[in-house]
């Protein structure tokens, strides 16, 4: 896949701020139905991601247990640091990366400043379609 990532990714992601309250964060996660949301600052930075896994980790025997979750904000449950790509990565790169890191999202930065700007998201679904279109292309068959 020689496509770069910014040809497929959702170019204007849903984000949240770190200081959002874990309540208001469930109703995202219920509104959007998205996986994960990146976690930006004030000025677009990539601070964290926070994953529906992460939400449920607080449910688990011996954890904070979900009488904490209304006291709870955004950077208390984000990971960090963010797996993330470059928008001028390779397709096939963000693959891998999806595939190591076992992740069914990717921020997608522009790292030519000093902080990693958010730009985009990339999904597997993103890149399952590129992949099938670029077979069919291939094929010169229809799908594409």
């Amino acid at each position: 896949m020689a496509e770069r990532v910014h040809e497929v990714m959702s170019p204007v992601p849903v984000t949240v701020g770190p200081e959002l309250s874990a309540l208001d964060l469930l109703a995202a996660f219920d509104r959007h139905d998205y996986n994960a949301f990146p976690v930006v600052d004030e000025r677009g930075a990539l601070r964290g991601i926070v994953t529906k896994l992460d939400v449920l980790r607080i449910f688990r025997p011996g954890d904070r247990g979900a009488e904490s979750l209304p006291a709870m904000r955004v950077a208390d449950l984000m990971r960090q640091p963010v797996v993330a790509v470059d928008a001028q990565d390779s397709l096939a790169t963000a693959a891998d990366v999806m595939v190591e890191a076992r992740l069914h999202s990717l921020p997608v930065v522009d790292r030519r400043s000093s902080e990693p700007a958010l730009v985009g998201m990339v999904s597997r679904g993103d890149l399952l379609r590129a992949l099938r279109f670029r077979v069919a292309d291939a094929e010169g068959g229809p799908g594409a």
